[in-house]
């Protein structure tokens, strides 16, 4: 009975979503034929998958048990031929089983991270751009003329003619009748009046201003001229290049196949007589638009330098890539080239990943600060992900009901209303019990058992993000196993289900002991070769603080998970160090009168980001506040140490510069400080105290759990210090508090007056 509530208990704290697509896909995998799988198995074989490999991934895409051992007796058959066509087929697995074309093996137990590209570099891979520039377009007005042009000049009006010319190598135009005239370096515009000026001598009619008489002159260019270039340096594709006289430098760039994976985006050269003449930035183009309106001439060179500072943005940023820094560019400039963070993070600061000599370090950086702060080679950048998939306002409800998913609080405002909003209670019930899973922090109660034949139980009150699970008979795979042990507090078989993961076993068998360790975990597999031998795999697996593996497996029947003990020996005696400290980890108690100085002095190096008046101990889930400061200030006979035992946990949380107002005040709410106050200061920012207040019951809850009331003198009350990270609570009155009684108006009158007989004798 304990392990099936044990199991209920871990089905629910890993139920994250509450839609249909499991019980779809399961449906759809019930219903597979022995062709299907046929199939799926050529598919899989033909992709170069295992018999391991090919489990998994009928296991991910929602295989049942059943459908895995009829794989495994039909993997080294010989495969008969097919009634039905292969294209059928085909359509058949691709419905049920997605895509069996593209197996990835590694993408079954890692996550594939995909390189980052350069910031512009698609522009010159795309293939559907064209590096010529349009040639039947109206002449840039800074377009200069120069030998190989041709032009046409065109003369209508009271006499109309059009003269072809060609600009020749000297640079001259040649008209009949007239000395060459020099257009080579002029501008369309001032080339129309060079010639008009020249022209008027023949044509009198360009200077008349007579409508009968008068004569107007146009110029068009009609084919520019080829030019010679040469693109150096850091580009794809260096060489010598002969373009149209209308080309840009990122006409040029384009035909050279743009930058190199070390070439600069940031400070192209245009070298003009062995001078530079121009410094291009391609990001004013990528980001914004503007367009290098620069044209080359005959025998420029372009010279790609190898960039300088290059950043990656690794996660929360719209464009996630390599961006190129300029030496006086900051955080701020990055974030607007990358487009801003996604919304769904955390903008007040960024984190950044730099090398330090021969060592890796983490930066943060205080949104106040980003246009101060300068970018290094190597850089990467993170905003942080907001890990938060509740929604406001809401509860949740799965397993044995009709209907599963989210629903809006305030029409559920208990466990009754919700499983009637979910259309009650479905025919795969399993058992009368339900668990409801709290993610409010303020609520001592994270997980709660639910009778649900009990009147009492089901009028529970619901809370923001509450889950509800409901056992169903579904879930479970009763005659398939799997066995975790080693350092675990319950070592045991449990009852296989789909999805399995690492941390899934752990929590179900009670979490770890103080002396397992995360590092060496190890997954015992058998796996069929071919010939029908059976050899056992083994993986190792590595865990984080939050018992997150460091590769994605999935666990599968008959797996065998054994967590080893950690270095220590275990006759040792050790505590922890967690939260904001520069190594957290386990750390041995040297002798019998070690103590919480001593740990600290010796063993804590605070961060910037580290609250040192929040520290606190945790001994047998007991929560032990220690005034920081105060200790490390007076040292080992300060009144907050004292002795540690084996299995202590020093907890030094972040600082915050936040107080929660609660309680009988006008407005509860969050207030921002930066310096201890008053906590009638406190509650003054929140507009006071109600009519229902106990003024001289408010009290203040540190951060490390201490808690302080307000002292009573007479008529006088002396509130406690808030500090950043505390908690005010104003409590309420009962209905006969609400009047001061006549006797409490006597007794404080009569002890005033003997106060006063009393001074008045001295």
């Amino acid at each position: 009975m304990i392990k099936k509530i044990i199991f209920i208990a871990f089905l629910f704290l890993s139920f994250n979503s509450f839609g249909q697509d499991i019980d779809e896909l399961r449906k759809k995998a019930s219903t597979s034929s022995d062709n299907e799988l046929v199939v799926f198995i050529k598919k899989a074989k033909d992709q170069g998958l295992s018999l391991m490999d090919a489990e998994k991934q009928l296991i991910l895409i929602g295989g049942k048990a059943k459908e895995v051992k009829k794989l495994r007796d039909l993997w080294n058959k010989k495969i008969p031929e097919m009634e039905a066509s292969k294209d059928e087929s085909d359509d058949k697995i691709q419905s049920k089983f997605g895509d069996t074309d593209n197996f990835e093996k590694d993408s079954l137990e890692v996550d594939v991270v995909e390189e980052k590209k350069r910031f512009g570099s698609d522009f010159f891979k795309n293939k559907n751009i064209v590096e010529t520039p349009q040639l039947f377009v109206a002449t840039p007005s800074d377009y200069r003329l120069g030998p190989g042009d041709e032009l046409l000049i065109n003369l209508y009006g009271a006499s109309e003619n059009s003269y072809p010319v060609q600009i020749s190598r000297n640079g001259n135009v040649k008209l009949d009748r007239m000395d060459p005239i020099y257009l080579s370096g002029l501008s369309i515009k001032s080339a129309s009046k060079r010639l008009k000026s020249r022209l008027s001598k023949i044509y009198t009619g360009l200077n008349s201003s007579n409508p009968i008489e008068k004569v107007d002159l146009e110029l068009s260019l009609q084919k520019a001229r080829s030019i010679v270039i040469n693109i150096t340096g850091q580009v794809e594709g260096p060489g010598t290049y002969t373009i149209s006289g209308f080309s840009s430098v990122l006409n040029a760039l384009y035909a050279a196949g743009g930058p190199n994976d070390v070439g600069t985006y940031r400070d192209i050269n245009i070298i003009r007589n062995g001078k530079v003449i121009y410094n291009v930035d391609l990001y004013d183009y990528f980001s914004n638009g503007i367009y290098p309106n620069i044209y080359l001439r005959d025998q420029d060179v372009i010279l790609v330098k190898p960039y300088e500072i290059e950043t990656e943005l690794v996660t929360g940023f719209k464009q996630l890539a390599l961006f190129e820094i300029k030496k006086n560019e900051v955080v701020s400039d990055l974030i607007k080239l990358s487009g801003g963070a996604n919304s769904n993070t955390y903008k007040s600061k960024v984190f950044i990943e730099r090398f330090d000599d021969f060592s890796k370090k983490i930066i943060e950086i205080d949104e106040i600060d980003f246009k101060n702060s300068k970018l290094v080679d190597g850089d990467k950048i993170s905003f942080k992900e907001i890990n938060n998939d509740n929604i406001t306002g809401s509860v949740k409800i799965g397993g044995a009901v009709y209907l599963n998913g989210t629903f809006q609080l305030d029409t559920n405002k208990s466990i009754n209303d919700l499983i009637n909003s979910a259309k009650g209670l479905s025919n795969d019930l399993l058992g009368d019990n339900a668990i409801l899973y709290r993610s409010n922090k303020g609520l001592e109660d994270r997980s709660v058992s639910i009778n649900l034949k009990d009147n009492v139980d089901l009028s529970i009150q619901l809370f923001e993000n509450d889950s509800l699970y409901i056992p169903s008979s579904k879930d479970i795979l009763f005659d398939q196993l799997i066995e975790i042990k080693g350092e675990v507090n319950f070592p045991k078989e449990i009852d296989f289900r789909n999805g399995y993961t690492i941390t899934d076993l752990i929590i179900l068998s009670g979490g770890l002991t103080p002396y397992a360790n995360k590092n060496d975990i190890k997954i015992f597999r058998n796996v069929s070769k071919s010939g029908g031998e059976n050899v056992t795999e083994e993986i190792i697996v590595q865990l984080d603080e939050n018992l997150i593996p460091n590769k994605k497996v999935i666990l599968l029947p008959d797996d065998i998970v054994t967590v080893n003990t950690f270095p220590y020996r275990k006759d040792n005696k050790f505590y922890s160090i967690e939260g904001e400290v520069a190594l957290p980890g386990l750390y041995s108690i040297k002798n019998q009168t070690y103590s919480v100085y001593n740990a600290i002095k010796e063993n804590v190096e605070f961060l910037n980001s580290s609250s040192v008046e929040g520290i606190s101990i945790t001994r047998d889930s007991i929560r032990i506040p220690v005034w920081g400061k105060k200790l490390l200030s007076q040292g080992s006979n300060s009144k907050f140490n004292f002795e540690l035992v084996s299995g202590d946990i020093i907890n030094v949380p972040s600082k915050n510069k936040t107080a929660v107002i609660s309680g009988e005040v006008q407005q509860e709410g969050i207030i921002n400080i930066d310096r201890p106050i008053s906590a009638k200061q406190a509650i003054g920012y929140v507009g006071g105290f109600t009519n229902k207040s106990i003024k001289r019951e408010v009290y203040v809850e540190y951060q490390n759990g201490l808690r302080k009331v307000t002292r009573n003198f007479l008529f006088f009350k002396f509130y406690p210090r808030v500090f950043p990270g505390s908690k005010v609570v104003v409590p309420e009155k009962d209905e006969n508090q609400q009047k001061t009684s006549v006797g409490e108006i006597v007794g404080y009158t009569t002890s005033l007056v003997s106060i006063l007989a009393l001074i008045k004798s001295f």
